[in-house]
């Protein structure tokens, strides 16, 4: 290699603000396919802990709250902090060409308008994703307290919103110090989903009330895509009071969506 070359090589790696490995893709992959439900285009806040992002959807019924932590990759190392703004669709479009037991790259350098992606398995590939001069939005401070704290199986919950989409298009969840319930009541059916204190779904169920809220089902269904990355989900109530869920990928990753009650005139 000419000196010339190697020069250039090494340039490059000196500007890399941003080189993280994952030799699984489909935690990634499945995480963003989930918020991709709600979100399309999002400013990522990478970090020396992980990639983190924090927005709402476009009509501001439901908000984001995302962490990949470094530990979910093989190796990550990051210079300085950034923020890369991506099209969520875009970068999955991507992330989908993958194949299992391929390792998948994240680099980017700092100042440069693309995001380079490299799957390496018996070929090596590699995408540029354009970077977005995306405005930051106002994202609203939440200070919430909740009445009722609930982990079920994430296996029941998207259950029990496909048997209430069946008959109406909101749903009421409950909680009681023994009991979490979903209702839903259309003009001529109604479906109640109960699960009661020491059943093997209900993980755990505190409340210091009984309460209830109704939500819409369109947004629950967007939301419960993040079973994927998760067995439980951890569930937060009020009366007439957002709702709150968090999927958790221990030491990987985390999501977690507050959703805005429907409040009935």
């Amino acid at each position: 290699m000419s000196d010339d070359k190697k020069s250039e090589k090494k340039d490059v790696s000196e500007k890399s603000a941003l080189k993280a490995v994952l030799s699984d893709v489909m935690l990634f992959r499945d995480s963003l396919t989930a918020i991709h439900e709600l979100v399309n285009e999002a400013i990522f806040k990478v970090k020396a802990d992980g990639i983190y992002l924090t927005a709402t959807d476009p009509t501001m019924v439901a908000l984001i709250d995302y962490k990949l932590l470094s530990s979910a990759f093989e190796t990550y190392e990051l210079k300085e902090a950034e923020d890369i703004g991506l099209n969520i669709e875009n970068l999955l479009a991507v992330l989908k060409r993958a194949k299992a037991g391929e390792k998948v790259t994240l680099d980017f350098a700092k100042g440069a308008n693309k995001l380079l992606v490299t799957i390496a398995g018996a070929s090596t590939r590699k995408f540029t994703i354009p970077v977005l001069d995306i405005e930051k939005g106002e994202v609203p401070e939440m200070s919430l307290d909740f009445a009722a704290t609930i982990e079920v199986k994430t296996n029941v919950l998207a259950d029990g919103i496909d048997d209430a989409s069946i008959v109406t298009d909101t749903v009421i969840l409950g909680a009681s110090a023994n009991e979490f319930t979903m209702r839903a009541e259309g003009d001529l059916s109604k479906v109640e989903i109960a699960l009661e204190k020491g059943s093997a779904d209900l993980i755990g169920i505190e409340a210091k009330t009984t309460v209830s809220s109704k939500f819409s089902l369109e947004y629950l269904k967007k939301i419960v895509k993040g079973a994927k990355i998760a067995d439980t989900a951890k569930i937060q109530l009020g009366s007439d009071y957002p709702l709150k869920v968090t999927f958790r990928a221990v030491d990987n990753l985390q999501i977690t969506y507050v959703l805005a009650p429907r409040v009935e005139d």
